[in-house]
């Protein structure tokens, strides 16, 4: 049976060939990506941007090639050099594009800095990477007024005491240069006096890191994920493909509704780059702004974090046009029932569910084709070029519809965790296979079924019970705002199921409630022991709610010891 899910894997991995569309990116850096699609179709629309006065900016794809050469020559033309770091620190606009694909062109590494942190965590992110560069608009400045103070008082090059590597700052907001904050004009990189394209080649190994995400800090402070060109290159490739087949034969038109810092935003902008498909992004996150948006732009692809906003509003009553959308796509492991019932009711031809982390550029496995059913519980199988394996804790391979952990080998997977070598060994194997971290099932026919993460797994009675088993029932409840499912110490189990809740404002809920919802789905060795409920739960910047630390709440409520 192990042999079956080798087979399987490497039959999936084996099968895929690029197309011959797809073959002139293959052995490319992002840069020399975006340069032939941008090439292919110079007067294409390539970024509609929506900012939060309501302004709309269009660039076709030779007018964002102009900005990103004028930024990349821009760049090199400070001094900097191939391999340094460049921290981003810009909201939803449509500059960060220009910013991320010149950084990258010029041969730096993009440091996708988390806007939402607070300071503590943002100068924790830019020291522990070292930006000797960072392009801000002015919340950055707000977020950090200690910072400003120095900005102000010293010139270029700076030297702030609480950033030691940083110093080049721009400021996007800016007119002119305001003390060691240069504006963009003042180093030639957007400025619309210059109509010269400004040309600039960098020998670039396809190998050679490009990009540095950082993980949500759900278990401590972010790790620094490190990937390569070739690594976003193959991952854009496929996951284009994935986008357009639901297209056709017609450019998609692709609705961001996701933070530029998240790994999400690659998912959406891969078809911008690969195939010349239209990237909206709207700085405002406003529900009445997406949905006039979507409507207006004709939008062929939206992601689920904002139509779960829009089915509310749909529910209540309000006339909502998703004619265009032809593909939702969903972030996460499993689906919950009561959302899978309100996307329903939107009529869209294609539901694609992925799975995938950081550490994988994102998606690993998706599917669109299965029936819709289970897609509360599958998600779907490997993309090609992609490996995935269940094994066992001594790393041996497990039989099909067994429980184990999850691994993938896959040009996607990252580097390193940067400074972090033990981290990073203690992940990825010498043969290259990169342990998630998560537990999962692999079914007969090669689908992949995620249980949850598997330090969150709560052992009772020597039984595995995850906490999404539970959750999934509760999630979207009309009564329930947040629930996670814990485990508490208990003598006679080894540990009991503790279920934690905050309720909807001006809602009331009794244990009975709860209870009777769950029994009608669960048996009774998965039925909570304990229900608490919570005014709110402790999260990171990123909103991912920080178990560890629940559990220690809801023991001190129970008076027992971790």
């Amino acid at each position: 049976m192990a042999a079956h899910i080798l087979a399987t894997t490497s039959k999936l991995t084996q099968s895929y060939v690029h197309t011959p569309s797809q073959r002139r990116f293959c052995g490319k850096t992002i840069g020399q990506l975006f340069e032939l699609t941008s090439d292919a179709y110079p007067q294409r629309e390539a970024i509609t941007y929506y900012s939060k006065d309501g302004d709309v900016k269009r660039l076709s794809f030779e007018e964002l090639k102009i900005q990103v050469d004028r930024f990349a020559k821009g760049l090199t033309s400070l001094g900097l050099q191939k391999g340094e770091k460049l921290g981003i620190l810009v909201g939803r606009r449509y500059e960060y594009i220009v910013i991320y694909l010149g950084a990258m062109k010029a041969g730096l590494i993009a440091v996708r800095l988390r806007t939402s942190s607070k300071a503590d965590q943002l100068r924790h992110q830019i020291n522990k990477v070292g930006c000797g560069i960072l392009v801000i608009d002015s919340n950055f400045l707000d977020t950090m007024p200690e910072v400003l103070l120095e900005v102000e008082a010293s010139s270029v090059p700076c030297h702030l005491q609480r950033l030691p590597s940083v110093r080049l700052l721009i400021n996007i907001d800016s007119a002119e240069k305001q003390g060691a904050c240069l504006s963009p004009s003042s180093v030639v990189c957007m400025s619309p006096d210059h109509v010269q394209r400004e040309v600039i080649e960098v020998e670039l190994q396809q190998d050679e890191p490009c990009v540095i995400f950082f993980t949500s800090g759900s278990t401590g402070m972010p790790k620094a994920i490190v990937h390569s060109h070739h690594a976003l290159t193959e991952s854009y490739i496929t996951l284009s493909e994935s986008k357009t087949a639901c297209n056709g034969d017609q450019p998609g038109c692709h609705l961001c509704s996701v933070p530029c810092y998240s790994i999400v935003f690659e998912y959406i902008l891969a078809p911008m780059i690969v195939a010349g498909d239209r990237f909206v992004l709207i700085e405002s996150t406003d529900i009445d702004t997406f949905l006039t948006v979507i409507k207006h732009e004709r939008c062929t692809s939206a992601s689920f974090s904002n139509l779960l906003a829009f089915g509310n509003t749909y529910l209540q009553g309000k006339v909502v046009d998703f004619s265009s959308l032809k593909e939702v796509s969903i972030g996460g492991n499993t689906f919950p029932p009561d959302s899978l019932t309100k996307l329903r009711k939107f009529n869209i031809p294609n539901i694609t569910i992925g799975y995938g982390m950081t550490e994988t550029c994102g998606v690993i496995c998706h599917f669109t084709g299965d029936p819709i059913g289970e897609k509360t519980w599958i998600v779907g199988r490997p993309l090609p070029h992609s490996e995935v394996k269940i094994v066992c804790d001594n790393f041996r391979t497990v039989s099909v519809n067994v429980e184990g952990e999850i691994c993938v080998r896959s040009p996607y997977v990252f580097k390193y965790y940067l400074g972090e070598e033990d981290r990073t060994k203690a992940v990825k194997t010498e043969s290259g296979w990169f342990k998630t971290g998560d537990a999962g099932i692999m079914l007969d026919d090669g689908r992949i079924r995620v249980l949850g993460r598997k330090d969150d797994c709560i052992i009772k009675n020597t039984t595995n019970v995850y906490p999404s088993e539970i959750e999934r029932y509760l999630v979207g409840h009309h009564k329930v705002k947040l629930c996670q499912a814990v485990s508490v110490p208990d003598p006679n189990v080894i540990n009991e199921i503790c279920l934690c809740l905050v309720l909807k404002p001006g809602t009331e809920c009794s244990e009975e409630e709860i209870l009777d919802v769950l029994s009608e789905h669960l048996d009774d060795f998965h039925i909570p022991e304990y229900i608490l409920f919570f005014e709110s739960f402790p999260v990171t910047d990123t909103g991912k709610i920080k178990r560890n630390e629940l559990k220690r709440m809801a023991a001190e409520r129970l008076n027992v010891k971790i």
